[in-house]
């Protein structure tokens, strides 16, 4: 039963309280303290299990309070009392005179009891989605940190994130988690003082006239165990570091959460970034597919914030069969950003989710002040203010280098980046900045989490965000530098392409295979885009030099095809110029491209084009070595249209034409293509020893000029004459080494070629379910390539349905299905390193 003399006249009565006060040191004041509040648990007949279950703090929390250590916060305190049925009033009263005593202050000085309610009393109106890893990730921090920012781009839900963090570790301060908001504070006011002013002010304890803010809190937090957070110190950055420097070096106890769109940059301070939400998957592309099943957009923090939101805002909204994929579109195209989800969900009440993507187009326009939540502040109401905010916190180099690189699709590397946004080297594009600021410009953008830097294994690329970049391209097209900067990124990614062309079929050529594979975006939107009136025709048309060989390794045949009509239809004829040879070069390409992509009638239009145009005789603008060059060119390409058809006789023909001008192009592989044609012509013929004799003689070449894309698939065609030949465990060994020089580019489509004849090699040698699971992993990758299942030819074909039949037959249809199954559940590199694998067993 509860003491009742104790519940009514307080802690020991007013004697026995001025006797506390008068024993001098903080530490018997402390323990006094602890001594009355385990007299009081005594007196309830409690255990701190049973305290706990109605004070809405752990009963861990509660014993320290008793404990004498240090003096309890008053909420703790009065939690204690209230769950043992005391005077809460005189008790408030025991505890502020208390306080004052032991941290010797002054009568004139306000009380930290007016306190801004700590991290317990904040409340979430909405649902809290994901963030698990930063929130475990952040609490193990604030254990062994003094200083930890949450740092993100804006409306990434730094302070929602900040406020459960702060909830979710408050019992480890005993006395209190504060929030000071600096959102308000202008740039104008950015003092040390004025942020210390409003740290003090949340705290209940601002200095008073004439005295440092920044000593005041320090005095009134002094051996207390507080979690202070900072919130939204972006703006007043220099004086919020200095403002946190001096606190933890005065305040031993004291830990800062802060939350800001770059890192204080102090010593004491470790860095955690806050990602947008995880993005739904969608449906992964064949080519890329890892086998396995279709991914669930539901399973996505993102799309689950947007349809609670949606749901709230929209009663009645639901995410359906038939509505899920356009949900995900949505979610990604607004980068899974907290703010943009919630005011993009406010317009269902108006739009379907279709008509919403619809108009994603112009999403500043959109996601305006009419979605907003009128309770925000107002820089978080409409999408396009808050990055108004985040644009007006940048320098001007940072805003120009911003506005640059918002060109960018798909990343860009840093010193790409430096190069585009550096000064412009004899151009009237003016320089972002000096050469050495370029740099900081770049390093600015990243600290403000407007670019996000990604260590690629040898260099760091640079990735913004869609609503970044279309923040960026509207403040672009405002300026008076809209033309000299798309200039300027299509002058850098076309003369990569350039460069890529120039290297091929050289030691070089791996290299720009795959320096030119993550700038297959920025090449997309150039081709496809209108040229500047005053772009020389020779920047495309020798950009066309390197999508040949790209598109086909980078597995986009049929998009690269579709480029190179709208090049060629832009430039039909040679231009009068010095570009007159790219031109034919890039017919050259037109035509390759678009036999792999299955379009024969386009790639023989493309010839005769070329080779009209060659023998015209008004056309002096080619001289006799370059225009023998490129009839070699078009007569290899010729010999290929008909191998592909297995036209033996003419592609035999062609390609002994193209060897006997004497020419070749390097740059396209002439005059090893030519020699592989003649030896390819003969497997399909049946002449093993001159098909090898002829492979070998083309593999030599490709490995004295280091060409590694050929080689890959000379190795290729020599595996199929071996098992032409009745020689399949060689035929194996050869796909092998194939394979090997393959992954070297990355090249899928190569992997898929090398899987197909794998499967058939397989089921000849008699490993039947092998060769199912091959064909089951690699059955999924020609269609979005944009090319025909082995690029049309009619053997590769047949020897694809000999595998299919002799599996079938050896296995049996369910079993067959079975392992056609888990090929597909497997993906296409883990079921080729298992039939590879496989075969070495059965070899031994």
């Amino acid at each position: 039963m509860i003491n009742r003399s104790i519940a009514c006249n307080g802690p020991g009565g007013r004697a026995s309280w001025q006797a506390g006060l008068d024993v001098g040191s903080g530490r018997s004041i402390r323990r006094r303290v602890a001594l009355e509040l385990r007299e009081l648990r005594k007196s309830a007949g409690l255990t701190y299990l049973e305290m706990a279950q109605g004070a809405h703090f752990a009963a861990s929390a509660l014993s320290q309070a008793a404990a004498g250590q240090r003096l309890p916060t008053r909420e703790v305190l009065l939690a204690y009392v209230r769950a043992c049925g005391g005077d809460l009033g005189r008790w408030a009263d025991y505890w502020e005179r208390v306080r004052r005593e032991v941290y010797g202050l002054s009568g004139t000085e306000r009380s930290v009891t007016a306190v801004v309610p700590s991290a317990t009393g904040w409340t979430e109106a909405t649902s809290f989605v994901g963030r698990e890893h930063e929130l475990a990730s952040g609490a193990e921090l604030l254990t062994r940190c003094r200083l930890v920012t949450l740092v993100g781009i804006g409306g990434v839900g730094k302070t929602r994130l900040a406020q459960r963090m702060s909830r979710s570790v408050r019992e480890r301060f005993m006395d209190g988690t504060y929030c000071a908001e600096l959102a308000d504070l202008g740039r104008g006011h950015a003092s040390a003082e004025a942020v210390a002013e409003v740290i003090a002010a949340a705290v209940g304890a601002p200095a008073g006239p004439g005295h440092d803010p920044v000593h005041a809190l320090a005095t009134a937090l002094r051996e207390r165990s507080v979690l202070l957070l900072l919130d939204n110190c972006e703006h007043v950055l220099d004086a919020s570091a200095r403002v946190a420097r001096d606190l933890l070096d005065l305040v031993p106890e004291l830990r800062i959460l802060a939350t800001s769109r770059q890192p204080l940059d102090i010593d004491a301070e470790h860095v955690l970034r806050v990602s947008p939400l995880a993005l739904p998957a969608l449906w992964p592309e064949p080519l890329h597919d890892t086998g396995a099943t279709e991914p669930d957009p539901l399973a996505s923090p993102a799309v689950t914030l947007f349809a609670d939101r949606a749901g709230a805002a929209s009663p009645g909204f639901r995410v359906t069969e038939a509505n899920r994929h356009v949900v995900a579109r949505v979610c990604r195209r607004l980068d899974g950003l907290p703010l943009a989800l919630e005011i993009a969900a406010r317009r269902l009440r108006t739009l379907t989710p279709d008509e919403l993507l619809e108009r994603l187009d112009y999403r500043f326009r959109l996601l305006g002040p009419g979605g907003r939540d009128r309770t925000a502040h107002p820089r978080h109401q409409a999408l396009r203010a808050l990055f108004d905010w985040s644009y007006e916190l940048c320098t001007e180099a940072e805003r120009t280098a911003w506005r640059q690189l918002s060109l960018c699709v798909g990343g860009v590397l840093l010193a790409d980046a430096e190069r585009l946004c550096g000064p412009a080297e004899g151009s009237e594009v003016p320089a972002a900045a000096a050469p050495d600021d370029t740099f900081e410009a770049l390093a600015g953008l990243v600290d403000k989490s407007l670019l996000t830097a990604v260590d690629t294994g040898d260099h760091t690329r640079l990735h913004m965000l869609e609503t970044v970049r279309a923040y960026g391209q509207e403040r672009l097209a405002e300026s008076d530098r809209t033309q000299s900067a798309l200039r300027r990124h299509r002058t850098w990614y076309l003369g990569l392409a350039a460069q890529a062309g120039g290297a091929y079929g050289s030691s070089e050529e791996a290299g720009w295979l795959r320096r030119l594979r993550p700038e297959h975006p920025n090449l997309r939107q150039i081709v496809i885009a209108p040229p500047p009136g005053d772009e020389p025709a020779e920047t495309v048309l020798g950009a066309c030099l390197g999508f040949w060989l790209h598109c086909l390794t980078s597995g986009n045949v049929g998009e690269g095809a579709h480029w190179m009509r709208k090049v060629i239809e832009r430039h039909p004829r040679p231009p009068a110029s010095e570009a007159t040879g790219t031109w034919y070069r890039a017919v050259w390409v037109a035509g390759f491209l678009l036999l792999l992509s299955g379009d024969h009638v386009g790639t023989q239009e493309m010839i005769s084009r070329g080779e009209h145009a060659l023998a015209d005789p008004a056309d002096r603008t080619v001289r006799q070595p370059v225009r023998a060059e490129l009839t070699a060119a078009f007569l290899q390409l010729r010999g290929l249209a008909a191998l592909v058809a297995q036209d033996t006789v003419n592609a035999a023909r062609y390609s002994q034409s193209s060897l006997e001008t004497g020419h070749g192009v390097a740059m396209l592989l002439t005059r090893k293509q030519c020699v592989a044609q003649l030896g390819f012509s003969a497997v399909i013929q049946g002449d093993h020893a001159r098909a090898t004799a002829l492979l070998e003689r083309a593999l030599a070449m490709s490995d004295a000029q280091g060409d590694t894309w050929h080689r890959c698939y000379l190795l290729w065609a020599l595996a199929v004459n071996r098992a032409e030949s009745g020689r399949p465990q060689e035929a194996v060994e050869l796909l092998r080494q194939a394979l090997e020089h393959i992954r070297e580019i990355d090249e899928r489509l190569g992997e898929a070629t090398i899987s197909e004849t794998l499967a058939w090699v397989l089921a000849s040698l008699g490993a039947a379910g092998s060769a199912a699971v091959v064909l089951g992993a690699v059955d999924r990758v020609w269609q979005p390539s944009g090319s025909p299942r082995l690029f049309g030819f009619a053997l590769l074909a047949a020897h694809r349905e000999r595998g299919i039949e002799l599996a079938r037959r050896s296995l049996g249809d369910v079993a067959y299905a079975h392992a056609y199954e888990e090929g597909r559940r497997l993906g296409l590199r883990r079921a080729l390193d298992e039939a590879f694998r496989g075969s070495e067993a059965g070899a031994s």
